[in-house]
């Protein structure tokens, strides 16, 4: 059974504006009214890791200190949490010692695709529920004096049910700013005991080195954010990509504003760098304002959102900040080549709970290369770019495509071909969208020419196939019952049209298709030009039902940026249709 209301939606015979009207009526609703800007913020707690920094928390000389917190398992379970640490430093787990690493060492700040990479770790059994965690560190009194935690299930992405918190349930319930209560600093060394370790009480004063301290939670600092229309400004990948969006409609209407508007997200994101590096990695706000730049491995963060600046490259021969443009460019296709963690030559995740091939990182990837083939005027660099696309797109097929059903699965472990993951509409798009445009790149008498083509072309008859008798496409494809969802619809029709367009589709057979399915995306918008019917992010899962669950953001990038796309083919579609 479905849960929720369906959106009910009424399809006109045709619909009322031009494509490209209906582009700037929804970009214009976003251009006009929303301007970055900054405001403070208190600094959250974050579900991805869990630190002290006792150096700014506590009295800063030689000695140690302790941390306390309530660790919450949902599950029964063993699991393996890793530490990185400045000092000397014991770790209890219900009073038993379950970690301990002595000496001062170096703790460089090294990003993983979920969080840090930390250099030590341990493993433990957690019972179902609550569990005292104590920990000890100790200071030399000079340099950082730092205590970082972390575990798969204690991220976003941990396994359903089995997830790890800390907290101050049993401690200070009515503190939501903070999981850990701090003590110190105490003469000694770290096998000098205090009474942390001896009692289980905490309402007291302590005496120490001449000084008096308590129980406390740790120093919160004020944090930089994005202000009002932040979403619009952040740096993620389909906020990214509603700006290169923005370019191309920019080139199609002579219109300025929107490249302006452009140039303007592209200097912000460049200007906010040293506060993003700050805030990430001197106070560890690992998740704050576009925590994406700080060098995060993913694609998600790394390549995806830089889109603006590779496609700029593309569209004007010269302008005032070009270099600055090649140089972040640049940076970006060296990590794609270089960096990107893979499996079988195609780009793939390992935060997961083993590593993961999805077909969101075909959009998040590909394109990349494909632009900076074109731009590139180094013929060696562009085949060999345009060879690495085409042959991703090949081995993306073999492992996420089902031929029978002619749609792709979100993503698979390749290790357990036995958990299947639903055919998600908007991670069908990604990988059609990514598909067309290698195909649109690569030279016909490319070796993977006539193979992408044959790709496509089953994934269109696959898409056509789910497409209902009023144009719509659901939330998950073959699921009897599923919403109607808008961003997947954008990108089957932008990527249906432009086959079309290309000729790489018959427009006697497939102009129907295309044409029922734009008077069944304009309906999605409403008389304020905010676009409508578009499911949030979501991570992957073999439960149809946890893609039914994800709520709708109005107006959210994820459906913008595919609506331009999209009335911008729709544009060249009814043009060469006259």
């Amino acid at each position: 059974m479905l849960l929720g209301v369906a959106v009910v939606v009424v399809v006109s015979a045709a619909p009322s504006r031009k494509p490209l009207e209906w582009a700037r009526l929804v970009a214009d609703n976003v251009v006009d009214r929303v301007t970055p800007g900054f405001e403070y913020v208190m600094q959250p707690t974050y579900p991805d890791v869990e630190f002290i920094d006792f150096g700014i928390s506590c009295t800063p000389v030689k000695g140690v200190a302790y941390g306390l917190s309530t660790m919450h398992s949902e599950a029964d379970q063993e699991h393996t949490f890793a530490v990185g640490r400045t000092a000397g430093l014991k770790i209890w787990i219900d009073d038993e010692l379950v970690f301990e690493g002595r000496g001062a060492r170096e703790l460089p700040i090294i990003f993983d695709e979920r969080t840090y990479e930390l250099p030590e770790s341990f493993t433990v059994r957690l019972g179902e529920g609550d569990h005292r965690i104590l920990v000890k560190s100790e200071s030399t009194g000079q340099g950082k004096w730092l205590f970082l935690l972390q575990g798969p299930n204690m991220s976003r992405y941990a396994e359903k049910g089995r997830k790890i918190t800390c907290s101050l349930k049993n401690y200070a319930p009515k503190v939501t700013h903070a999981n850990w209560l701090v003590l110190g600093t105490f003469e000694g060394d770290i096998d000098t005991p205090c009474p942390p370790e001896r009692e289980n009480g905490f309402y007291r004063v302590y005496q120490s080195g001449g000084r008096q301290f308590g129980w406390n939670i740790p120093r919160i600092n004020l944090l930089i954010d994005n202000r009002d229309g932040g979403k619009f400004f952040s740096w993620s990948y389909h906020v990214g990509c509603f700006v290169w969006s923005l370019q191309r409609l920019g080139v199609a209407t002579g219109d300025p504003k929107y490249g302006e508007y452009a140039a303007r997200w592209c200097d912000y994101a460049l200007e906010t760098v040293p506060l993003v590096n700050y805030q990430t990695r001197e106070l560890h706000a690992v998740r704050s304002m576009n925590f994406g730049q700080a060098d995060r491995p993913m694609l998600d963060y790394f390549s995806a959102p830089a889109m603006p600046y590779v496609t700029r490259l593309t569209i004007d021969s010269d302008f005032p900040e070009k270099e600055i443009y090649v140089e972040r460019a640049r940076k970006v296709v060296e990590y794609l080549k270089q960096r990107q963690f893979r499996i079988d030559g195609v780009f793939a995740r390992t935060y997961t709970r083993i590593p993961s091939i999805w077909v969101d990182d075909m959009f998040m990837g590909l394109p990349y290369l494909v632009y900076w083939a074109k731009y590139t005027d180094d013929p060696v660099e562009r085949e060999a770019l345009l060879d690495d696309a085409s042959s991703q797109v090949l081995t993306f097929n073999r492992y996420l495509f089902e031929p029978s059903a002619g749609l792709y699965r979100q993503a698979c472990y390749p290790s357990r071909p036995e958990d299947k993951v639903p055919f998600w509409s908007r991670g069908n798009g990604w990988a059609l969208w990514a598909t067309s445009e290698v195909l649109e790149a690569l030279p016909r008498n490319h070796k993977n020419y006539k193979a992408i083509m044959a790709i496509y072309k089953k994934h269109v008859e696959g898409l056509v196939r789910c497409q209902d008798s009023d144009g719509f496409w659901r939330n998950v494809l073959d699921m009897e019952g599923s919403v109607r969802e808008s961003s997947g619809a954008a990108i089957f029709t932008m990527n249906l049209a432009r086959g079309v367009n290309n000729g790489w589709l018959s427009r006697r057979e497939y102009g129907p298709v295309v044409e029922k399915a734009w008077a069944a995306l304009t309906t999605f918008v409403d008389g304020n030009g905010d676009f409508n019917g578009v499911k949030a992010g979501t991570n992957f899962s073999t439960d149809p039902m946890d893609y039914e669950r994800v709520k709708f953001v109005k107006s959210d990038t994820h459906g913008l940026l595919p609506f331009v796309f999209a009335c911008l083919q729709m544009d060249r579609y009814y043009k060469e249709k006259r």
